[in-house]
């Protein structure tokens, strides 16, 4: 019964999950940045503007409009995408009908450099938002 117990312990620890550090990388270049969600609130303001975190997938195509890459955005609206240097057009995917929408961006990768951009999702019309 101890040999059993003791091959049984031996076995089990083989396979239990073994803690791995997780080191964070930095981009040698690319894009990182936040997509936000908003006005939020009847009456934004420049102080308040109203913005919330968003949750979307970006895509990003070279100036011949060929795919470079794509990312979502997590729950907290943070992204990064590791590029080559170049300039880039994100296009943020269609949130609903008509909205929330985004403008497509255009940003420059330079080499060693992450660019930090900022996405916004409109949840109305601002130009007939009130003020």
């Amino acid at each position: 019964p101890a040999l059993c117990a003791a091959a049984l312990l031996a076995a089990c620890e083989m396979f239990a999950p073994q803690s791995t550090p997780v080191s964070a990388t930095p981009l040698l270049s690319g894009i990182h940045g936040v997509v936000l969600l908003g006005p939020m609130c009847d009456a934004p303001t420049a102080t308040n503007p109203c913005l919330e975190p968003y949750a979307a997938r970006l895509v990003v195509v070279d100036q011949d409009g060929l795919a470079a890459g794509d990312v979502s955005s997590g729950l907290d609206g943070t992204f990064a995408l590791s590029l080559p240097p170049g300039d880039y057009i994100i296009q943020p995917a269609p949130g609903g009908r008509p909205f929330p929408r985004a403008e497509a961006q255009s940003v420059t990768v330079l080499d060693g450099e992450s660019t930090e951009v900022e996405i916004e999702y409109a949840t109305r019309d601002r130009a007939n938002a009130p003020r």
